[in-house]
């Protein structure tokens, strides 16, 4: 991970423990790991492990997305994020759900559509 992913996510593992109203020592002994870690975390000197991430958000009381996305990311790549998480031999399968609930949105919006203008008509 680049140094500079390294610090949003550092920041935003600082916000979420703010939000939570903890200080950097509670949230060490909610993990079981030193104080220093999470300054090292906050900082952008050191990372969490992807295996590590669901504990942190558990214990900071946050979604993993929190600290995947952030607000300033436009629709494809948060699709492209989301889509990395996946383990690349499900990624078929997940494509296949998403092109499955896109036409099935799309059928009950035109459906939507032509009885709003049927009942308009009238």
């Amino acid at each position: 991970m680049n140094s500079d992913l390294k610090k949003q996510l550092g920041e935003r593992i600082r916000r979420a423990r703010h939000d939570a109203d903890l200080k950097q020592i509670e949230l060490s002994e909610r993990l079981g790991i030193s104080q220093g870690v999470i300054s090292n975390v906050e900082t952008g000197v050191s990372t969490i492990d992807v295996p590590d991430l669901p504990r942190w958000a558990e214990a900071l009381e946050k979604p993993i997305m929190y600290f995947y996305l952030d607000g300033t990311l436009d629709l494809q790549e948060r699709a492209a994020t989301i889509l990395s998480m996946f383990p690349s031999d499900r990624l078929d399968f997940v494509m296949q759900m998403l092109e499955n609930m896109a036409l099935t949105m799309r059928e009950v919006s035109e459906r939507q559509e032509t009885l709003s203008s049927r009942n308009g008509a009238e």
